[in-house]
């Protein structure tokens, strides 16, 4: 009898652990302050890591000059279609569309009029400034000039849903908006250990691990993403780690153990 209240005694342990596991909820932005009814000020070091241009980058830049519109077409490059009716004897534009600028590997791009402009290195805000000075030593009028960086992707991969690429239509995407594009992370995959591959000049890439669990994870260089940058949710055990689980089956293997403890008295005592 001893043998057998041992063993059931086993079993029930187990299904506690099993129950305490599943209904744990899983902390973000843990920090050992207190924060509860406090009011914190958490400063963004977005600035400090603005997507700046690369080679391979493609920029669309428009320049209008409202005063003067017969010279604004000077500065832009020629209007293009964008598609055509294939099916007819003539060829039927369906829309145009402005053409745009490669970075060369060289961090340069041809833009008319001007030459040679060196873009790597500069964000869209500070491409502007640059051609609106530019602009100004040849043109009467303030030219108004648009930049924008059209190929800014990201990538998912491991354990959250989206998998895959994903454009991103403004200048900066931190990583938890990124995990949420994919409709946010599995309860399989690991917080704790996120890993970002960032693509180098050589080709190579520069890998790094972040927690996002921690409150000091917004302070970190790859909390706002960069232009390709490879967002890796590797998988975990989920039973070790604090995972966020339906309610529903902490009550189901609640109730399992009860019913198994009561089972077991029943037998131990017969």
């Amino acid at each position: 009898m001893k043998i057998k209240i041992g063993v059931y005694t086993l079993f029930l342990l187990l299904l506690v652990m099993a129950t305490s596991c599943a209904s744990r909820k899983f902390n973000y932005f843990q920090t050992k302050e207190p924060r509860k009814g406090k009011i914190v000020d958490l400063p963004s070091y977005r600035l400090e890591n603005t997507v700046r241009f690369q080679p391979d980058d493609i920029l669309g830049i428009t320049v209008n000059v409202p005063a003067e519109q017969s010279v604004a077409s000077d500065y832009n490059l020629p209007l293009l279609p964008v598609a055509t009716n294939e099916n007819s004897s003539q060829q039927i534009n369906t829309g145009v569309g402005r053409q745009t600028y490669l970075v060369r590997k060289d961090g340069t791009i041809d833009f008319p009029v001007l030459g040679s402009i060196k873009a790597e290195g500069l964000t869209q805000e500070e491409m502007e400034i640059y051609l609106k000075q530019r602009l100004s030593e040849r043109l009467l009028s303030p030219a108004i000039v648009t930049v924008r960086l059209l190929n800014f992707t990201i990538w998912l991969a491991g354990e959250t849903g989206g998998v895959g690429p994903h454009n991103i239509n403004k200048d900066h995407i931190s990583l938890f908006e990124a995990l949420t594009l994919g409709g946010n992370m599995s309860p399989y995959g690991r917080r704790d250990d996120i890993r970002i591959l960032r693509p180098k000049k050589d080709g190579g890439f520069t890998m790094i691990s972040v927690d996002i669990s921690r409150e000091d994870i917004i302070w970190s260089p790859y909390f706002y993403l960069h232009q390709n940058d490879i967002v890796w949710v590797i998988p975990g055990r989920p039973i070790s780690q604090s995972i966020d689980i339906s309610p529903r089956y902490g009550i189901i293997l609640g109730f399992s153990s009860l019913a198994f403890s009561l089972y077991a008295l029943i037998k131990a005592f017969k």
